[in-house]
């Protein structure tokens, strides 16, 4: 599992709607890691992390840290 770090809880929401789209589960939670992050929200995902992250590029959501769960 890998949390993708995104800028804004809209953001956040956004790029879980765009995976579902795309056959990807995913869920958002708070981010609890110390870097400071705008909001503080990640994607959870599990998979093919460079497939997640290019489809939300491709909505404009600029994806801030990758965390290994």
């Amino acid at each position: 599992m890998y949390s993708l770090a995104v800028g804004s809880v809209t953001n956040a929401a956004r790029g879980r709607e765009a995976l579902r789209i795309n056959g990807i589960r995913s869920n958002v939670t708070r981010y609890t890691g110390k870097k400071q992050l705008g909001c503080g929200y990640v994607i959870v995902v599990s998979g093919d992390t460079e497939r997640c992250i290019s489809i939300l590029n491709g909505i404009g959501i600029k994806v801030l840290d990758v965390i290994k769960k």
